[in-house]
């Protein structure tokens, strides 16, 4: 179901494409889903589990927020290339969907601007943001990999990695120090 919903797109997508993408019957897939909204629910909470799962593992136990930052956003950058069509459903076809996917969509972007928002006790820099940054900066991250994604792939991930985690730290601990950071190699994994 994901690859019809990435190829296809929500609005496009029929119960009979998912059907017939999954190899199910019309009698299995309502035994299982309440229809088409459902069955992206799901999809789109495994997705983000699988995503959850990655940062859990990439990011190392007990470092602090700047590795976390260093590590969480290329661990993220990387699932996106990894995953393109899993990454579609979530940066895409969330945006289309109904109001349940949208409000967990905007639990997920919460959470992402609550751990940059950690950032503000971290750097000397980040005492001068305005209020909203973290918002900012995460939905302009889920644009650029939206964009991305739909225009050309993410084939130069490690490269675009190193740009986002520049973006996402020089408001909290300065340019230079940002830049150093950025071409840091990944920190041990736990």
């Amino acid at each position: 179901m994901t690859e019809v919903f990435a190829k296809r797109g929500y609005q496009a997508a029929s119960v009979g494409n998912l059907i017939t993408g999954a190899k199910m019957s019309m009698g299995s897939f309502y035994k299982e889903f309440d229809g088409k909204e459902d069955s992206f629910l799901q999809v789109y909470d495994r997705v983000i589990r699988r995503a959850q799962e990655r940062l859990e593992i990439e990011i190392p136990a007990g470092a602090d927020w700047e590795a976390q930052a260093i590590s969480g956003v290329r661990a993220l950058v990387g699932f996106v290339a990894e995953e393109q069509m899993s990454a579609r459903i979530v940066l895409v076809e969330a945006q289309t969907s109904g109001p349940e996917v949208q409000r967990r969509h905007g639990e997920v972007l919460a959470g992402l601007a609550g751990f940059l928002r950690r950032g503000r006790d971290f750097g000397s820099a980040a005492g001068k943001l305005p209020e909203n940054a973290e918002d900012a900066a995460v939905s302009g991250l889920a644009w650029l990999l939206q964009s991305r994604l739909t225009r050309s792939g993410l084939k130069d991930a490690g490269k675009l990695g190193e740009e986002v985690t520049r973006l996402v730290l020089e408001p909290y601990i300065g340019r230079e120090p940002a830049d150093r950071a950025a071409r840091r190699p990944p920190a041990a994994k736990s």
